[in-house]
């Protein structure tokens, strides 16, 4: 009772800043983290994005975790968007631990809108700062997006009734102590429909092959929540993550802690906001 106490106390202090950051930002919004399966469209050239989300992980017999996590990216042209960042901590046992920095470069090969879907490409490189400093981790996958049911598309050509994304690819480790080299499939699908409430309500759901930010991460792992386009600029989230523990020494967030074959929940908040800066 105590835990779930603290839980909803530090949500709430959570969500009131996030609504508070949120009054005070305008422009137009898309859709990723904190969910994990990402689209195949980017930004607009010029814009600039963050991403900013944080959670409580709860597993079996541990202490909560918290993590929050910032990320920035640009439009470079129309069709190239270059991420980085991942700035954020984790909280665990009395320990705030640096997250992992993230630099990644997304190409869009095709756009479109109906039947036939987009395809973009993109690869990472996660630079370690939290666990084994000698563990570098990336990943490399491409993106197919059907956006469905547009009801006007001269206003918004994303403003969708539904969207079904699906990305495949692989996730890497380079050990430099043994100077080893890892790689293993990665894979997650998602959806997003308008709620029969509002257009403005939305509910989300995927499931992944683990997170690619964690290469222990594996399947099956899986989240679900709300999205609320509170404006066309400015969106938030509320997310519910389950993830099996298959190893004893993956991380405590994302994906990790707890015991074998046991199942971390967390519960997420997310902002996303964009800024018109060089169009």
């Amino acid at each position: 009772m105590y835990i779930c106490v603290r839980l909803v106390q530090r949500l709430g202090a959570m969500a009131l800043i996030v609504a508070t950051v949120s009054l005070n930002w305008t422009s137009e919004a898309f859709a990723v983290r904190p969910f994990v399966t990402d689209d195949a469209r980017i930004i607009y050239r010029g814009q600039v994005v963050t991403e900013s989300y944080g959670g409580i992980t709860l597993a079996q017999g541990e202490k909560p975790a918290i993590e929050a996590r910032s990320l920035q990216g640009i439009g470079i042209t129309d069709r190239l968007e270059l991420t980085a960042g991942g700035f954020g901590f984790t909280y665990h046992d009395n320990q705030a631990r640096p997250l992992d920095i993230l630099i990644q470069p997304k190409y869009v090969l095709h756009s479109s809108l109906g039947v036939i879907p987009s395809l973009s490409v993109a690869a990472a490189a996660l630079f370690p700062l939290n666990g084994n400093r000698q563990h570098w981790d990336g990943y490399a996958m491409a993106h197919l997006s059907w956006f469905l049911f547009t009801p006007d598309p001269d206003t918004d050509p994303y403003d969708n009734n539904l969207s079904i994304h699906f990305n495949l690819g692989a996730k890497s480790r380079y050990d430099a102590g043994p100077a080893t080299f890892q790689s293993k499939l990665y894979w997650a699908a998602g959806f997003e429909v308008i709620t029969p409430m509002t257009r403005e309500l939305r509910f989300l759901g995927e499931v992944f092959n683990g997170d690619p930010f964690g290469f222990e991460e594996k399947f099956p792992a899986y989240q679900t929540g709300f999205r609320w386009y509170r404006a066309p600029n400015m969106q938030l989230d509320l997310v519910f993550r389950g993830v099996r523990n298959t190893t004893e020494d993956v991380r405590f967030v994302a994906g990790g802690g707890g015991l074998p074959e046991e199942w971390n929940y967390t519960i997420q908040i997310g902002i996303r906001y964009l800024i018109d800066v060089f169009r």
